[in-house]
């Protein structure tokens, strides 16, 4: 048992925070918790689609051709087609030509659909690397090559350029970021 004298000694011993330190302490405790807790936590919200596409991919003027047998070795322009070459301007953050989808739309922004429509991936050896059909939006060969700008894409209207209706001239090709790629990069068919 504690004698009156001992328990007084006791209280005179105990020191506490003022409760104006109290106070600040645990705010600031709360607010580096929460700090702490939304970097933890912000990495795991971040869904697809993060990537601004113009970031990771740019291409060159498109240069207007028609399908001729010299331009047709790698079969990449139909004889006769209307045809653009693209240079890949620039590839970075490790994008693919399976992060891209391709749409041709005029003016206003709507939608074209020229049947046999498609754009292909050419090496710089050439070699065909990938062709990405328009109209299906499916791509062939291997999209899972890195892009990178020693390549050239090119786009078959699918269409003799009396056939093409609208006639490209003024037509915008636009690439889609697909997957961890968001947004659009256009380029205007002359």
């Amino acid at each position: 048992m504690w004698s009156e004298k001992a328990r007084s000694f006791r209280k005179k011993n105990k020191r506490g925070v003022s409760p104006i330190i109290a106070t600040i302490l645990l705010v600031a405790i709360t607010v580096v918790l929460a700090a702490v807790l939304y970097i933890l936590i912000s990495g795991f919200t971040k869904g697809p689609g993060n990537t601004p596409i113009g970031t990771a991919f740019a291409w060159g003027t498109p240069q207007k051709t028609t399908g001729t047998a010299a331009t047709n070795t790698l079969g990449t322009c139909a004889t006769g087609d209307q045809c653009y070459n693209m240079q890949v301007g620039s590839a970075g953050g490790g994008i693919t030509a399976a992060g891209l989808n391709f749409v041709v739309r005029d003016a206003s922004g709507n939608t074209l659909s020229y049947a046999g429509a498609k754009v292909t991936l050419i090496s710089s050896t050439p070699t065909v690397l990938a062709t990405y059909t328009i109209s299906t939006g499916l791509w062939a060969g291997t999209p899972s090559t890195g892009l990178s700008t020693t390549q050239i894409l090119v786009l078959d209207m699918g269409c003799t350029p009396a056939a093409c209706a609208p006639n490209p001239t003024g037509v915008v090709i636009v690439a889609l970021g697909v997957g961890s790629y968001s947004g659009q990069t256009t380029a205007t068919l002359t």
